[in-house]
């Protein structure tokens, strides 16, 4: 399938947790604060401008019938929303109100992994605890950033490739004879694997347009996954989004 006109379009972007969320580096916002709302709004022109058809979050499958239950409710009244981290409702479910998405597939699949075993073992090494230290430093000062230029930077290529290769350094984190850092891993990378088997399940047509919106290190791993499978055409998200 070389030809474009034959693939499905695929805006594959990176969101940050505005709440509710139990990630190790979080962006909790204050969404009463006039600017955030004003970055979420054209966050959300932005995604509309993409004009999907489709749009898939991060919350798994078995939870598509009341997560539409709700969107539908949202469409007539926008006070109706989800218990969930605030992206799902400002972003995910306004931005299929205003482009007329009939329906949002869940993706996810939940899987606990040993994150802080890792940290803690990387900190037995001076130069790979000096890594880390970098890299959180680098998220704090991402996080730190006006909202709208903190989604910019999270969906560039740079940002994206940076969080891939943190993972993959803290796969090689073990003691002696052992590989605890790869065995740990694994456990997300089946995660992210198991939701992108959740979203090739989901019925496409070359006419559609299909947005996912995941935290930023599954939209990593979705850019690894949908590049290399020649269905998709991934769209170049800073094609679509503003940092001002």
């Amino acid at each position: 399938m070389s030809n474009n006109s034959e693939k499905i379009s695929v805006l594959n972007f990176g969101s940050a947790h505005l709440t509710h969320t139990s990630d190790a580096n979080t962006a909790v916002r204050d969404l009463k604060d006039l600017q955030v709302k004003e970055d979420i709004n054209k966050i959300v022109k932005f995604l509309v401008a993409y004009k999907p058809t489709v749009i898939c979050i991060e919350m798994q499958p078995d939870n598509n019938s009341f997560v539409n239950e709700v969107f539908q409710k949202y469409i007539i009244d926008q006070s109706n929303r989800l218990n969930y981290s605030e992206e799902l409702n400002a972003i995910a479910f306004e931005t299929a109100r205003l482009s007329d998405v009939k329906y949002i597939y869940g993706i996810d699949d939940q899987m606990g992994f040993d994150y802080p075993s890792l940290i803690d073992l990387a900190n037995r090494n001076a130069s790979d605890s000096l890594f880390v230290v970098n890299q959180m430093n680098s998220y704090k000062e991402v996080n730190n950033l006006p909202l709208l230029e903190q989604f910019y930077k999270i969906n560039t290529k740079e940002y994206k490739m940076e969080t891939f290769n943190f993972y993959n350094f803290l796969a090689t984190m073990h003691t002696n004879e052992k590989y605890e850092g790869a065995d740990i891993i694994t456990d997300f990378y089946k995660r992210n694997l198991r939701m992108y088997s959740n979203f090739c399940d989901i019925p496409l047509t070359k006419n559609d347009r299909v947005l996912i919106i995941l935290g930023a290190t599954h939209t990593a791993y979705f850019d690894v996954f949908l590049e290399n499978n020649p269905k998709y055409k991934v769209e170049n998200t800073l094609d679509h989004l503003s940092k001002n």
